[in-house]
């Protein structure tokens, strides 16, 4: 059957500046360069450099020699490679936009918009390795550097932006009930640390009856990068996820924000045991909308008022899993220029700099003096940058993982 999702949720990354660090004295023995490959350093400095290069850099110097291809894909290099550049400034942003009618993905540096380093408004953003496999497509979500995009009726990938490198994943053949009035499909993607692997859930939605919500039923799916398969892990009756909306991780964890008859909750598919439950939600009567989403490593919820435009306020769960520990932290105002805001957050910075998307802008939002910083993107080498217009984004870290199983990552 066919594909169908909406724009992706996303989540927020939180961004700390480290201060310049010493090499190593000792990196991990399973990392040794045999000393006959290059007997004029140690191994144990050869390593401290190699862990701090680019992936770009590491892909081309597999070639130097069998003992660096060795060290440089082997699953303890690429797990120390990975810790290393996560805690320091060198993620990036990967937004998907049009031109015309066709999606397309660019890339460029994370660090420099957060510490506002463009003189310009314009932004511009590099053409990746990568030949999008449909005219339409979805950022699920990303993990480790690992990325998932569905591709509408041209499947479910699996892609690596740093290599190039990407994967299609087998179909799931299911069948939809005939009595449904319709149905949707939506996806969350996060990596699960206790049994290494990396995981897709998919979730059907189907209405008896698309105004009732009580009609509503979740046919949840469960895919592992490890076993190469899906797994069904059942049926959930009761309540509406939006369709644009897909899977928020944290914790091991993927969170839908569910609205049921009178109340709104999120449900969560635990990644480890696969299993489904429900959270509760303080009580958010007074908001007319309300998205899911990551705010300073919590969980929050990014609600706008019914009945006025004026400001989206932030909600997070100081401790997880506990629905007393809601509270309100920050809100965020609209700019007088945006008629209908509807904010994605991307990352927060510890000087309280706030990266989003509303609609098809780019936005730095500084909480300290509550000034908007609004960016417009430019294509590098393209003659149609005009017409490109921003539809969604996501935060990655460059990294070497594997999509192949023997190279998976543990942290």
């Amino acid at each position: 059957m066919d594909r169908t999702s909406g724009t992706t949720g996303g989540r927020s990354t939180k961004i700390e500046h480290t201060p310049h660090q010493e090499f190593p004295s000792a990196p991990t023995q399973d990392l040794a360069i045999p000393s006959a490959s290059l007997p004029i350093l140690p191994d144990e400095v050869i390593n401290a450099i190699l862990l701090r290069l680019p992936v770009k850099s590491l892909v081309r110097f597999k070639c130097v020699s069998r003992s660096w291809l060795s060290l440089i894909s082997s699953p303890e290099f690429i797990k120390a490679h990975l810790k290393f550049h996560t805690s320091r400034d060198s993620q990036r942003i990967l937004i998907k936009g049009y031109v015309d009618v066709d999606d397309c993905v660019k890339q460029c540096s994370l660090n420099c918009l957060m510490c506002d380093e463009i003189s310009t408004d314009v932004v511009m953003f590099d053409n990746l390795n990568w030949e999008v496999p449909s005219r339409t497509i979805v950022i699920v979500g990303s993990s480790n550097g690992l990325v998932c995009i569905d591709a509408n009726v041209s499947g479910l990938f699996l892609w690596n932006p740093s290599t190039g490198k990407s994967k299609e994943l087998p179909d799931l053949d299911v069948e939809v009930p005939e009595y449904s009035d319709q149905y949707y499909i939506i996806f969350g993607f996060g990596y699960d640390e206790v049994n290494d692997d990396y995981k897709v859930v998919e979730i059907i939605c189907t209405f008896d009856d698309c105004a009732v919500l009580s009609s509503g039923r979740r046919d949840v799916n469960v895919y592992s990068m490890r076993n190469e398969s899906w797994k069904r892990l059942g049926n959930f009756q009761g309540g509406y996820i939006a369709q644009e909306q897909c899977g928020i991780v944290l914790n091991g964890n993927l969170h839908w924000p569910l609205k049921k008859e009178g109340y709104l909750s999120i449900c969560c598919v635990d990644l480890p045991s696969e299993t489904y439950r429900e959270m509760g939600l303080p009580n958010l009567d007074e908001y007319y909308d309300s998205d899911i989403d990551i705010f300073q490593g919590s969980l929050c919820m990014l609600c706008r008022h019914s009945n006025e435009y004026t400001h989206t306020d932030v909600w997070i769960m100081k401790e997880y899993g506990i629905r007393e520990s809601w509270m309100k932290v920050l809100s965020i105002p609209h700019h007088e220029s945006w008629a209908y805001p509807s904010y994605k957050l991307l990352c927060t910075s510890e000087d309280e700099k706030i990266l989003l998307i509303n609609g098809p802008d780019l936005v730095l939002y500084n909480a300290k003096d509550g000034s908007f910083k609004s960016y417009k993107v430019g294509l590098s080498s393209s003659s149609a940058d005009l017409q490109f217009t921003l539809s969604d984004a996501c935060v990655y870290v460059e990294s070497l993982v594997s999509l192949n199983q023997e190279q998976q990552v543990q942290h």
